[in-house]
């Protein structure tokens, strides 16, 4: 008779190593989602950023290019165009400070708030309205302020 001979195959994963495997991807894994939520947040400031900077180049160009005389009565409060101008994409307002304290040489500046896509407001501006409200001057400089502001002087020609 001959014996029964038995084979133990010691190839292949056991439960133990799997699992461990299993927990390592699911830690890695998770890692990467929240780096791409945050990258994708990421982009989104940035593309807006860039939309609203355009916008306020493209005001600071439009006062440039105005007569002289008529910018501080033009750009005020009131004045037509007047002192504030809304984006469209994305939804948000902007404000134009200008400091004449110097009657030959002004000093003009744009500042731009807006809603990102997470509603989310970027800016001093929460009610994106253009008018400093109360609770909105965080630093106490008594204007508005965002990461899209623009600053300039300009003369006579």
């Amino acid at each position: 008779m001959e014996k029964l001979k038995i084979k133990i195959y010691t190839k292949g994963f056991t439960l133990v190593e799997l699992l461990v495997v299993v927990a390592i991807l699911s830690f890695i894994l998770t890692g990467m989602i929240g780096l791409f939520i945050q990258t994708s947040t990421h982009g989104n400031m940035s593309t807006n950023k860039t939309i609203a900077l355009n916008e306020a180049q493209g005001i600071l160009e439009a006062v440039r290019n105005h007569d002289f005389d008529s910018i501080v009565t033009d750009y005020s409060f009131g004045g037509s165009p007047g002192d504030t101008f809304a984006l469209t994409n994305p939804t948000g307002m902007g404000k134009i400070y200008i400091n004449s304290a110097d009657p030959d040489l002004l000093t003009l500046q744009v500042v731009v708030s807006w809603q990102d896509k997470y509603n989310r407001i970027i800016g001093e501006d929460t009610d994106l309205d253009g008018v400093l409200d109360g609770g909105e001057d965080i630093n106490g400089n008594t204007q508005l302020d965002s990461p899209v502001s623009l600053m300039s002087m300009i003369t006579r020609r």
